[in-house]
């Protein structure tokens, strides 16, 4: 069961990273054009990418309580490897899942389309930058 999830955490790992650098990058080149018309046409993607993300945030939730990298006991926050795996990476990305819901909520408070988009891009800019950070890339890589 632990390997079933573990690797569904890391396959949805990189739908979910393809799917913010897309809704990143689409929201940037609609900010940049200022195209009401293309601005209300990605805010389904948008969506999507929030709901790709729930479902890694339950995967990694999940994997907190039952993965072997992560041992809650003595020389916890010494070690960096035990430290990474059992508070700093779900910490950062749960505030991640939070700040593509806020930004979702924020932007439908907007008058227009494009001031929607530009609060998205923001708040999934802000996203994509902690989420890249927060990977663990020795480990995916290898």
């Amino acid at each position: 069961m632990y390997k079933i999830i573990q690797h569904s955490h890391s396959g949805i790992m990189w739908l979910a990273v393809a799917m913010l650098v897309l809704s990143v990058l689409l929201s940037l080149l609609t900010f940049i054009k200022k195209d009401e018309s293309t601005a209300t046409k990605w805010f389904k993607l948008f969506k999507y990418t929030k709901w790709v993300f729930y479902v890694q945030a339950l995967l990694g939730i999940v994997l907190l309580f039952i993965s072997e990298k992560v041992h809650f006991g003595e020389g916890f926050m010494k070690s960096s490897d035990l430290r990474f795996y059992g508070m700093e990476h779900p910490l950062m990305m749960l505030i991640v899942v939070g700040l593509m819901a806020i930004g979702l909520f924020k932007s439908k408070k907007k008058a227009t389309a494009v001031q929607k988009n530009k609060t998205v891009l923001i708040y999934f800019s802000i996203a994509m930058i902690i989420v890249l950070a927060m990977i663990p890339w020795k480990a995916v890589l290898a």
